[in-house]
């Protein structure tokens, strides 16, 4: 893509998504939230790191990134507890006691690791102590170790028994770190174990990276992203639907630690038949809106990967079968769905969440599906 002056513009991968107004039709109840406060010291918190196994988990796999503070940075930290400024608050999923999730608060604790377990880092940029630039914790006076270890914060732990959605709202409203979580990765964080990683399974598979020509990238994990909003439409169908979709996405991880096996192979097989005869269909045009085809082809669009996926992935072998045979009907149509009616391509564009708008996407490919079949 060039712009006026003819110089190289790189588009998105993935359009961006318009969730505005989709608010939580059922807002869960406030007295459910349990949260304690404690302030442990510094040193508690050493100890739950040094223990075999750790007691606090900095490499949980929804945190890939525990160290993105440079040594300076690190560094700040250790002065800012030598000079006794007060530092933000932890907070901590403690579901399960022996092995507190951090919520928010990992570069901190990180860098607490690096300096007096690790001792690795070495204090360096320092702006009031700067006596103290080259040393390691081991270099400190005992007087100034002890200061570090007895240093009370402050630490809101969410208890076991915390209903799954609040922990999400929680995590979200919560982590403000060096990385904010995303939705999905704070998704990936409450569902470890068969739900998060048949999803990973999911968004490795080579079918799905060539479908969408490998531009969902696994940072950030917007692959599992697009793959949990297949699962939560193909688990749940579309006129179940309430708002929020972030919630409507968590209770579809939630589902697959009730299935078997059997189960699961069902929903993966669906899935890369799916994917591969949207591919075969629409070509270099998958999941992207066609309304400029075609002089211009659109980033992937999230609304347009969940109704097309599912949608094909609900049929029986032999309707797949005919579409393929009939893939250039079935493309005609869908071009015309998005140039030619306003409601359908508001619906994969403004306001994608709300639930008239994922009814309208639903209901119009559905029509022009089997619009297809019966030709």
């Amino acid at each position: 893509m060039q712009d006026e002056n003819n110089n190289i513009v790189n588009e998105p991968d993935v359009e961006y998504e318009d969730l505005s107004g989709a608010l939580m039709e059922k807002p869960f109840d406030p007295n459910k939230i349990d949260i304690t406060t404690k302030t442990p010291s510094i040193d508690i918190l050493i100890k739950r790191l040094k223990a075999e196994p750790a007691e606090i988990d900095l490499s949980p796999a929804f945190q890939r990134h525990s160290d993105l503070w440079d040594d300076e940075k690190q560094s700040r930290l250790i002065e800012s507890i030598l000079i006794k400024f007060p530092l933000p608050a932890f907070y901590f999923d403690g579901s399960d006691n022996n092995k507190w999730l951090v919520v928010d608060g990992l570069q901190r604790l990180s860098s607490l690791r690096n300096f007096i377990i690790l001792k690795k880092l070495k204090l360096k940029g320092l702006e009031f102590l700067r006596q103290l630039n080259g040393l390691k914790f081991d270099d400190l006076p005992r007087s100034l170790q002890r200061q570090i270890e007895e240093t009370q914060i402050t630490a809101y732990i969410i208890n076991d028994g915390t209903p799954e959605e609040v922990k999400f709202n929680i995590f979200q409203r919560i982590n403000t770190g060096g990385l904010t979580l995303n939705s999905q990765e704070i998704r990936h964080a409450l569902n470890q174990g068969i739900p998060a990683q048949f999803v990973a399974e999911l968004a490795e598979l080579d079918e799905f990276k060539f479908a969408t020509d490998e531009a969902l990238k696994p940072k950030r994990m917007l692959d599992r992203e697009f793959v949990t909003r297949f699962l939560a439409f193909y688990l749940h169908p579309y006129p179940e639907y309430v708002p929020d979709l972030d919630t409507y996405m968590n209770s579809a991880m939630g589902e697959l630690k009730k299935m078997d096996d059997a189960q699961r192979q069902k929903i993966k097989s669906d899935f890369v038949q799916s994917v591969l005869l949207a591919k075969s269909i629409f070509g270099d045009w998958a999941f992207r809106k066609a309304d400029k085809y075609p002089d211009k082809r659109k980033p992937i669009n999230k609304a347009l990967f969940e109704v097309w996926s599912v949608s094909l992935a609900k049929l029986e072998d032999f309707q797949r079968k005919t579409l393929e045979e009939r893939k250039e009907i079935l493309f005609k149509k869908s071009i015309e769905l998005v140039k030619e009616d306003a409601m359908f391509f508001d619906s994969i564009t403004t306001s994608t969440g709300n639930k008239s708008s994922v009814a309208y996407r639903f209901s119009s490919i559905e029509k022009i599906i089997h619009a297809t079949l019966e030709e």
